[in-house]
């Protein structure tokens, strides 16, 4: 029994695993920027009831705001990863803290709806993308082994988060009004942001350290400086020639429009199938919490077995679960729906930034991370809108779901055809200007030998 533990353990690299290492305080503050930027836009079900009651807007003007913002959000990642390479994920994330703020206080004193739409879906869209781009390229850079695990931690958060954040908005808006309610929440969300990007650090030799993972062995990598932002131009040519690169935009796409339309029709769904609001509800929060689980292992099981098998069985069980809606009439039909395909949906997009890593080493994926969530923002929008359109069409959802299990397999398809991970698409990025002792030298006099050694044992 010893002897097989010690053979998992050198396998699978846990003798080097120790939570006394700074790259866990950043997954916890990416977990937490996650949390408070994406939950107030997978919340903003629970504010449309309130704006109807309180201003007569019909659902479908008011459900644009979120379409709108979808979009701002999409055509703007591509911007926020570049930001992110150049200027450091915490100062983008700062300018989107700020935007945050002014998106939440205007939207609390909305009195037209062309305010909804600019405070909510053009503010808070474009703070949305300086809050979530940069973040994930930035936990990247602190890891040089074990990446799935530390995305699988930090993506948990986009679960908790929707789960947590939708109570508290529905307490608030019973108690003190939609309109306090989203002051509060901006205040606070606010506040925490700023205390906790007071302690993130945007790389390892920004903090003086080194990346969790790290051998003695290991060649230095350099991640900030002005070799880095020189090379990262460089780098980013390369990347455009892959076929990868535009194929993982379509697949975040597919993905995206095939759970989206799940996301946002479900709950109308189970009504028009008899079910009172709170239990079609509470299918929604099911979802959320049952996919904590695949969010979690996906990226970790992406990088020690294949990113491609993972993403091609969660997009094709996203796929083919849906099919079960045909059939679910009852409160339990649903209920076993939403286990059944919550798994294979939260590991739908978690293994996207493992799967960067396989293709493309340790080079800067903040432009290319941008650029696949541009796809993924226009799959939210398109899936959106979807059961709603389909439904003033037909008079039913049927079509809804068929679109959103072909989206779903078509995503499953576009895997196969993504090129072998066993090696990299693109040459070693440091070494592009043939000015490797050049960056030798610049890592070695941050960060030493002697303090990888040290660092390594001591958890630094």
């Amino acid at each position: 029994m010893r002897n097989a533990a010690l053979w998992f353990d050198k396998k699978f690299g846990l003798e080097e695993h120790t939570i006394a290492h700074y790259a866990w305080v950043i997954v916890a503050i990416a977990g937490v920027v996650q949390m408070v930027g994406a939950a107030i836009r997978m919340a903003f079900g629970v504010l449309v009831d309130p704006l109807v009651d309180t201003f007569g807007w019909s659902p479908g003007s008011i459900g644009f705001a979120y379409a709108l913002m979808s979009i701002i959000t999409a055509i703007a990642s591509p911007a926020a990863g570049w930001l992110g390479n150049r200027f450091g994920a915490r100062r983008t994330m700062l300018v989107g803290t700020i935007l945050f703020f002014i998106g939440m206080m205007w939207t609390s004193q909305t009195k037209h709806i062309w305010e909804l739409y600019t405070a909510y879906g053009i503010v808070f869209g474009i703070s949305q993308a300086l809050l979530l781009v940069p973040v994930v390229p930035a936990v990247a850079a602190w890891f040089r082994r074990h990446l799935g695990l530390g995305t699988g931690i930090m993506m948990v958060s986009w679960s908790l988060g929707p789960a947590l954040v939708v109570q508290v908005l529905a307490v608030l808006f019973s108690t003190v009004g939609w309109s306090q309610a989203f002051m509060i929440v901006g205040i606070t969300g606010t506040l925490t942001l700023v205390l906790i990007l007071m302690f993130f650090r945007n790389t390892p030799q920004d903090a003086g350290r080194i990346a969790y993972g790290t051998r003695m062995n290991d060649s230095p990598l350099i991640t900030s400086g002005n070799i880095y932002i020189k090379t990262q131009k460089e780098f980013q040519r390369f990347t455009y020639k892959t076929n990868a690169f535009w194929n993982l935009i379509n697949i975040h796409f597919l993905g995206c429009v095939g759970h989206a339309v799940i996301l946002v029709g479900i709950i109308p769904l189970g009504i028009s199938k008899g079910l009172g609001p709170l239990t079609a509800a509470g299918v929604l929060t099911t979802i959320s919490v049952v996919s904590v689980i695949t969010r979690f292992m996906a990226p970790v099981l992406a990088e020690k077995i294949s990113a491609k098998t993972v993403m091609f069985i969660a997009f094709f069980g996203q796929g083919i679960g849906v099919f079960l809606l045909f059939t679910a009439d009852s409160t339990l039909d649903f209920y076993i729906f939403a286990v059944t395909w919550a798994i294979p949906y939260g590991g739908e997009g978690t293994a996207f930034p493992v799967l960067i890593r396989k293709y493309y080493g340790h080079a800067p994926m903040g432009t290319t991370y941008g650029w696949q969530l541009l796809g993924a923002g226009l799959g939210m929008a398109v899936g959106g809108m979807i059961p709603g359109m389909v439904f003033d069409i037909s008079g039913t959802y049927t079509w809804a779901i068929v679109l959103s299990g072909a989206f779903s397999l078509v995503g499953a398809l576009a895997i196969v055809l993504l090129e072998s991970t066993k090696k990299q698409l693109i040459p070693d990025w440091p070494v592009l200007e043939d000015n490797q002792e050049k960056i030798t030298t610049s890592v070695a006099t941050s960060v030493s030998i002697t303090s990888i050694s040290s660092g390594q044992t001591s958890g630094d």
